[in-house]
């Protein structure tokens, strides 16, 4: 194992701030094609505020929240305790401007504690890269280090309930993955309020507005990510009156496995008629995945129940039409398999919180059947989370901690997520590598460091450690050219927390 450490100025402290919040949490090489599947567009969409909640400015913590109307363009009458009317203009948060010019306004404060929901027009995407940009304003000052900066909890929802979360430092740039597309951002604030900070008169993050990358191409329905059609029992040594006769072409239309069909499909009198084609056959063998139409927060017990076509509804112990399915956020880290025999409950377990993608490998043995079976039959994925849109959500109305928010995804996919002792992890050029990756973190703490990297199945494959001084910013490379192909987590820790960062090797 080649190590080599290079130590770079205290000077370039600020130059890595910046970079904190344009991380990408990696997209994944073996992906791209299914991005043409969700195509989407330079953004054109608006944004609106649908509440705000100031908190006071410091000195006045003591205070509760006041609500100020959304739509106003017109600065509230002063109130001791909270921003000055100039920075408390709610609809200042819509239009991003990315200038940070002393003495200009065009920014809304949210004051300490205080939280802003602003809605998209339509929806924007996850694209390549970060998706979305928070402008915040610091009049060319800005301060990232821990426990002094203007910080707070950026948050994005497809359906205004359901939450991912992001944590910002003035202006930052995010990825909204796992989610496929949102329409909600919240912004709460989570500035430091010590006194002994700054003094009075501060009010802490300022919202400057926000710019989505891509409008979301909500024409594509369902798109197919993998499917490979099986074959009929004739095709695997049973007897039959057709031998060597396929799948019939009835059996063959894959857009007739249904997500959330609502016509009929869960009434077993209407969908189990026999001679009713409303089915695709998986064939023994086959496998099938889906894209998800939107995407599907884990939750304790049954997440989707399958529905499948056996004519006349045979029980499983008389018609053994069997099946694995695994669950995935990405199309590439898939969950272990879940069994289910003909129709049933499937739970997506607790590999990921949020599931983009649900993959079908038929396991039936086609000896249990007579000739002309073709194994499981997919007729209906019924989610039970309600779809987004259905319902205007209540996102002014009901507390923060009355929601469900998920944190990154890279944090859930490893061990830990990152502290305030330690500035951003970073991996030195592309996340796809070969013979070596080299990474960088600026060190908030005099000590030791450690780094692991392990595979997809979280088992470590190499492990070092280097010292460093504070403000330091090493920059460490690690020979990778034996590691197999394929997507892998490098953590590094210190004494008092670590951050992960995922990296693809080819």
């Amino acid at each position: 194992m080649e190590v080599i450490k290079k130590c770079n100025t205290f000077a370039k402290r600020n130059s890595l701030n910046q970079q904190k919040f344009m991380k990408k949490f990696l997209v994944i090489a073996a992906m791209s094609a299914l991005a043409s599947l969700s195509a989407s567009t330079a953004h054109a969409g608006t944004w609106d505020v649908l509440c705000i909640k100031q908190g006071p400015a410091r000195g006045f913590a003591h205070l509760p929240v006041r609500t100020l109307n959304p739509s106003s363009n017109v600065a509230p009458a002063p109130q001791a305790g909270y921003p000055i009317p100039s920075r408390s203009i709610p609809t200042k948060a819509k239009v991003a401007e990315m200038s940070d010019i002393v003495g200009d306004m065009n920014f809304i404060s949210l004051g300490f504690g205080g939280s802003i929901v602003l809605s998209y027009s339509d929806k924007f995407a996850d694209v390549p890269g970060n998706d979305i940009t928070v402008y915040e304003t610091t009049w060319g000052n800005p301060n990232c280090t821990p426990n002094v900066s203007e910080s707070a909890l950026v948050e994005f929802s497809q359906d205004g309930s359901l939450w991912i979360q992001r944590n910002a430092c003035h202006n930052g740039s995010y990825d909204i993955f796992p989610l496929k597309w949102a329409k909600y951002v919240r912004i709460t604030d989570k500035t430091n309020n010590n006194p002994s900070i700054g003094g009075d008169g501060v009010d802490a993050y300022d919202v400057d507005g926000v710019v989505a990358v891509a409008d979301y191409d909500g024409t594509i329905v369902n798109p197919l990510c993998d499917y490979q059609q099986g074959v009929a029992s004739q095709f695997v040594g049973a007897a039959g009156n057709f031998p060597g006769r396929g799948i019939v072409a009835q059996r063959k239309n894959f857009a007739n496995a249904n997500i959330n069909e609502f016509s009929g499909m869960v009434i077993p009198s209407t969908r189990e008629v026999s001679g009713w084609y409303n089915f695709w056959s998986i064939g023994f063998g086959g496998r099938a995945c889906f894209q998800l139409p939107y995407s599907v927060f884990a939750t304790p017990g049954a997440d989707f129940k399958m529905y499948e076509t056996t004519w006349n509804n045979q029980p499983c112990p008389n018609y053994f039409e069997k099946v694995n399915i695994f669950v995935s956020p990405d199309g590439v880290n898939w969950g272990p398999a879940h069994y289910l025999c003909k129709d049933g409950d499937v739970d997506f377990g607790t590999d990921f919180p949020v599931v983009n993608y649900i993959k079908f490998e038929d396991i039936s043995n086609p000896a249990n059947f007579g000739g002309g079976a073709d194994a499981y039959d997919i007729d209906n994925i019924f989610i039970y989370q309600t779809p987004p849109g259905s319902t205007a959500p209540d996102v002014c109305g009901v507390p923060q901690g009355g929601r469900r928010s998920v944190p990154a995804m890279e944090n859930i996919l490893s061990e830990g997520g990152v502290p305030e002792e330690m500035f951003p992890l970073d991996i030195v050029g592309s996340n796809v590598v070969s013979d070596k990756i080299a990474f960088t973190a600026t060190i908030a703490e005099q000590g030791g460091y450690t780094y692991s990297i392990r595979n997809h199945t979280g088992q470590e494959v190499l492990n070092g450690a280097f010292e460093g001084g504070l403000y330091e910013n090493p920059t460490v490379e690690v020979s990778t050219g034996k590691f197999a192909s394929g997507v892998y987590f490098l953590t590094l820790s210190s004494a008092t927390g670590k951050e992960t960062v995922k990296f693809i090797k080819k």
